[in-house]
Order: structure tokens, then C-alpha cells, then sequence
């Protein structure tokens, strides 16, 4: 069988999708899978580039995404085409390559967000998503979620006719960082600024805890973020990193006194899977998909209350949860690898 899989998110800086695309395109590769990569794009990611996972093959071009679309809805070298042809096509993020008519397709929803929640985004930004998400329910053979979770919200606020689920999996690598002690210890979180990271919430419920640590907070600015600075800002013991390289950031995974990952809405939680199979002490929400993710492997709180988040740090510095690299043990690239590929032949049949 042969795979289309749009491989730009792993393309620019990375972050959660990124590592998707790139883990599940290897473990596919490895599992027999020819999978064949498409990439068009204008601003790659020049510092951290990465070759294609061993075993696929990427074809790639520095084009405006628009103008190929364009000559893709007239027939001229849709995705697929490009690629010499595929059983089915892959779209990883939300957007909607053009691709033949006949030839299935699929798509990953992360999450929906921006239709739960009008506070988590813009409403140019969230109006888009939305008909790019709809438009995916309609052309697509199925949509793929990563969670239980973002499954039902693609039933139900999308109406879509088939969504099948594909956990992630963790890179190998997190489960051998070796820690570092640091010169000032820290506690650390991830993530884009933006409202469902909860980044504001945070840091105000660091400043009550009282425990004596720095908080790092690595991510690149993204909307709606004036509260994360103007809190950052009146608590000089919390610094935005910004973007952070992939090696540096695993450096502060391995040096971090704890994890930090109190999000108001996810589709699956991947920094707090790296942060369990790196052996880290992890505090997340009380929330699905995380609550599932975490369970008996991290402190859960509720991410809405301040006071309890501050409680929460305190009991993960004092009394670290044990049994994270085993629970993350049991999410591995090939597991979401053989779940996507049954996703695709059933597609496909």
C-alpha cells in the first residue's frame, strides 16, 4: 500500500503535530508501508531541518502553497499526482491539499477547539478552521482522532459519517534523556502561548505556591496571549523562553524539577507523554483526554481553579507521582502506526 502524506508540519519549527507526522511516518516506513511525503511550503524550518524519516521518500518544493492548490483543483499535479500516485492520502494538519478526485482521503483532527471554545481563538482564525475542518467531514473518507475524547466532538459537531481513533505514541529517545542538575532548579512547562494553554493561570498559581523554583514556560508566541505576559511580567520568577530547538528542549525536559501542563482543552497531551516516558514528575488537568493519559501517573488538578494548581505544584515538588515511563510505555509509534494503517484499508477497500 502506498501512503500520500503531507509532510509540512514537520517541516517548521516543531511542535506537536510536527512530531506526529515525523514519528508516524517512520514507524509506517518500518512496518512495510511505502509512504511517500509531500511538502510544499516558502518558510522552512532552516535551523532545525530534518531529513525525511529512513524508509519514505519526500518530495518537496519552495512554491506558495496557494498557487499549487490552484493548479491542483484544475487537474494540474494534484498531491497525489506529485507523488507518483497513492492508495490513500494523508491529510496531517488542518489544511486541505488538492488531491484527485478518486483517490481516498483521510485527515487528523487534534482537536476542536476552536468550535468547543470561542474563547480559545480568534474569530477570523476560528471561522477558517471551522470550514476547513467541515469541509474535511464531507470530502474525506474518514477523519482520524487522536482521542476518545476528540472523536466524539468530531460526531458531534461535525457530524461526521466515520472517525476512527489513532493514539500517538513517544519517541523512544525521551525514555533515555539522561537529567541534568541544573545550576538554579526549575519547574517547566511547553506549549504555544495561547488562551488553552492556561499559561496566565500558571504562573499566578506558581507566585501563590511558594514553592522556591523558577518557572520556564518554552513556546513560540501564538494569539491571544496579552494575559501570559502581563502575568509574566508581575511575577519575576517566571520566564518565557519563547521558541526553543528540539535538543535544548529536551535538555530542560531532562533537568526539570517537574512538568507543568495545565490545559483547559486537549486533543491527546503529547508533552505530558514525553514528560512521563522522561521519567519527569507530571501535574496536568482533571480533564479527558488527559485524566486517561496521566492517571495514577501524575498529580490532576482542575485547571479552571487557581488555588488548586497552586496546591498541586506544591504536592508534585514535595511529593513527586511515581510510574511514568511505564504507563508511557504503552504508547508507541507503532501502535498508532498499525491503527492508522488499518484506518487506510479500510478507506481504501
Amino acid at each position: 500500500m502506498r501512503i500520500g502524506m503531507d509532510f509540512r508540519p514537520a517541516m517548521a519549527p516543531m511542535t506537536g503535530i510536527g512530531r506526529y507526522v515525523r514519528g508516524l511516518a517512520g514507524a509506517l516506513a518500518a512496518g512495510g508501508t511505502d509512504v511517500r511525503l509531500y511538502a510544499v511550503y516558502l518558510r522552512g524550518n532552516r535551523k532545525e531541518k530534518r531529513r525525511p524519516p529512513p524508509g519514505t521518500k519526500l518530495v518537496a518544493w519552495r512554491f506558495p502553497a496557494r498557487v499549487m492548490n490552484a493548479l491542483g483543483r484544475c487537474g494540474i499535479l494534484p498531491a497525489d499526482r506529485a507523488l507518483g500516485g497513492c492508495d490513500v492520502f494523508h491529510h496531517t494538519d488542518y489544511v486541505l491539499t488538492e488531491v484527485s478526485p478518486r483517490t481516498p482521503q483521510v485527515m487528523t483532527v487534534h482537536d476542536l477547539a476552536f468550535l468547543r471554545d470561542p474563547y480559545f481563538h480568534t474569530v477570523p482564525a476560528a471561522r477558517a478552521l471551522e470550514g476547513i475542518v467541515r469541509a474535511a467531514a464531507l470530502r474525506c473518507s474518514a477523519l482520524l482522532a487522536p482521542s476518545e475524547e476528540t472523536a466524539r466532538d468530531c460526531r458531534e459537531l461535525l457530524q461526521a459519517r466515520r472517525v476512527l481513533v489513532t493514539p500517538l505514541g513517544v519517541d523512544e529517545e525521551f525514555f533515555s534523556l539522561s537529567p541534568e542538575a541544573p545550576s538554579r532548579p526549575y519547574l517547566l512547562a511547553v506549549g504555544t502561548l495561547e488562551p488553552r494553554k492556561n499559561f496566565a493561570r500558571l504562573i499566578r498559581a506558581h507566585a501563590r505556591s511558594g514553592v522556591d523554583l523558577d518557572l520556564l514556560i518554552a513556546g513560540k508566541r501564538g494569539w491571544l496571549f496579552d494575559d501570559v505576559l502581563e502575568a509574566a511580567r508581575a511575577a519575576p520568577r517566571a520566564r518565557l523562553l519563547g521558541h526553543v530547538p528540539d535538543p535544548e528542549l529536551k535538555r530542560l525536559l531532562s533537568g526539570a524539577t517537574a512538568f507543568l501542563y495545565p490545559s483547559l482543552l486537549e486533543g491527546f497531551g503529547l508533552p505530558v507523554l514525553e514528560a512521563m516516558a522522561a521519567g519527569r514528575p507530571v501535574l496536568t488537568s482533571d480533564r479527558e483526554p488527559l485524566r486517561s493519559l496521566a492517571e495514577g501517573a501524575a498529580i490532576l488538578v482542575d485547571p479552571s481553579d487557581e488555588e488548586a494548581i497552586a496546591d498541586g505544584i506544591r504536592r508534585v515538588v514535595s511529593s513527586p507521582p511515581q510510574g511514568g515511563p511505564a504507563r508511557a510505555r504503552g504508547y508507541t509509534w507503532a501502535k498508532c502506526a498499525a491503527a492508522t494503517r488499518r484506518a487506510y484499508e479500510a478507506v481504501a477497500s
